[in-house]
């Protein structure tokens, strides 16, 4: 009696680690690639932007304020491209786009875009939060005592743009962004 007991019982615990063994595998083959993953895994893939083409998304003239200090670079291991836009006296509209294709430009776009989305902080002198921004995610930042303004976004799933405004406040940035957004994307 005693040793059907154990025969029982032992059986049963290798019908236990089988479930368990079953479960772990079936884990393992449907488990998803999660989003960073494969959001890396398409940027390295991508091909980056020419300088030339880095200076057609550019426009010559944003908010009715003419270009200048346009630079650009693939140096770094990924597309870089950089104009300023004045407006008047001490306002000032600079763009920095990121062309965040390959391994480098991979790295780029989680540093300087998705590492900062859904963080809001706030303080009496600036803040942080996370925007909708035309269907998509933004990150908005004011740093009220310079009175600058950013918001970074991204068009094409892969060129992140830097907007800032000196001597603007976020609302006022914010349609010029919009603008922007409409001619590249």
């Amino acid at each position: 009696m005693m040793s059907l007991t154990f025969v029982a019982c032992r059986g049963k615990k290798t019908d236990d680690k089988k479930e368990v063994t079953e479960a772990t595998v079936k884990a393992m083959s449907t488990t998803p690639v999660d989003e960073k993953t494969q959001k890396t895994e398409e940027l390295k893939k991508a091909q980056q932007l020419t300088l030339e083409q880095m200076r057609v998304l550019m426009p010559a003239e944003l908010d009715s304020a003419k270009e200048r200090n346009y630079l650009a670079s693939t140096q770094f291991g990924y597309g870089l491209a950089s104009v300023e836009y004045p407006k008047t006296k001490g306002r000032l509209i600079k763009v920095t786009l990121y062309d965040c294709a390959g391994e480098l430009g991979a790295v780029n776009y989680f540093e300087n875009y998705w590492n900062y989305l859904n963080v809001t902080k706030q303080t009496d002198q600036e803040f942080t939060k996370t925007i909708d921004f035309e269907g998509e995610k933004a990150v908005e930042t004011y740093k009220k005592d310079m009175n600058l303004s950013t918001i970074t976004f991204v068009i094409r799933g892969r060129l992140v743009i830097i907007m800032e405004g000196k001597d603007l406040k976020p609302e006022e940035l914010e349609p010029v962004a919009k603008k922007l957004h409409q001619k590249i994307a």
